[in-house]
């Protein structure tokens, strides 16, 4: 259940976050400055975990859509720009994410 608060400034109602959504906003957050990092392992991490379309575990990008009722196909979308122009060159990287190791071909 969703909590209901006064908006302070316009005086309008809005949901207040619980400390657990307000993380997983964090980690959503971290990911999209990471995207922006001039550290290439950062931004291939990043990617990866965008475009990564597995939902079992709580921090996945899917699962947090899922919770927030968003649409990851128009995150992703609306970030196609920095996805693209960040990716690396398949044949040189390789990341490690939830214990597997991923080619950045294989987020495509």
């Amino acid at each position: 259940m969703k909590l209901i608060a006064q908006d302070a400034i316009e005086g309008r109602l809005r949901q207040v976050l619980k400390p657990e959504e307000r993380l997983l906003l964090a980690v959503v957050e971290s990911a999209y400055w990471d995207l922006q990092n001039p550290d290439p392992g950062r931004r291939l991490t990043a990617r990866t975990y965008f475009l990564d379309e597995e939902d079992d575990h709580t921090f996945s990008f899917v699962s947090i859509c899922q919770h927030f009722s968003w649409s990851p196909n128009s995150i992703r979308h609306q970030l196609g720009g920095l996805l693209k122009a960040l990716a690396p060159d398949p044949a040189q990287c390789a990341v490690r994410m939830g214990g597997k190791v991923m080619s950045a071909a294989a987020g495509r």
